[in-house]
């Protein structure tokens, strides 16, 4: 689940941020992180994943973390990003952004899934979508900008007019 605490080392919220800082704590003062734990044996936790990075398909929680990890073996793909896009019926789906490891090699959709199921990966978890891109958008400190990656995949399907909301 995800963590939250309080404490004296807590900081009592966002600086000019009332909104954000509404999101982050429960009326008990709760600070709410963001990221997901694991309760492992013998009562150690360890970390998971990030909230926002988890797709949800019928219900289904699905690690985007989990995808990339898997797929960053794959020979073709240089660099890859997971991200959720929006479905009628399921609520979302797995997008994938592929950066080619060469131009003249380009992995499909097919491709990807084969690897994921040689890998015994569950059905639920197998994307659904792939989109060739020059560059993975990364901030400074190299993580990926993934509302960018969503925001493209939502346009993309409203131009196709295979969707009706975000």
């Amino acid at each position: 689940g995800q963590l939250a605490y309080k404490g004296p080392n807590v900081f009592p919220g966002y600086f000019r941020k009332p909104d954000i800082t509404a999101k982050s704590f429960d009326a008990d003062g709760y600070f709410y992180t963001g990221d997901l734990f694991r309760i492992e044996e013998e009562g150690y936790v360890s970390f998971f994943d990030r909230c926002k990075d988890i797709i949800i398909r019928g219900g289904n929680n699905i690690s985007a973390q989990e995808i990339e990890n898997m797929l960053q073996a794959h020979p073709k793909v240089m660099d890859v990003a997971a991200v959720a896009m929006p479905d009628e019926r399921l609520g979302e789906r797995v997008c994938l952004f592929v950066v080619p490891k060469d131009k003249q090699q380009i992995p499909d959709l097919a491709d990807l899934t084969d690897f994921m199921r040689k890998q015994n990966i569950a059905v639920y978890k197998l994307p659904e979508r792939c989109e060739i891109i020059e560059a993975i958008p990364r901030n400074p400190v190299g993580k990926i900008i993934k509302s960018q990656l969503r925001q493209l995949i939502v346009t993309k399907l409203k131009a196709e007019g295979t969707i009706v909301r975000e």
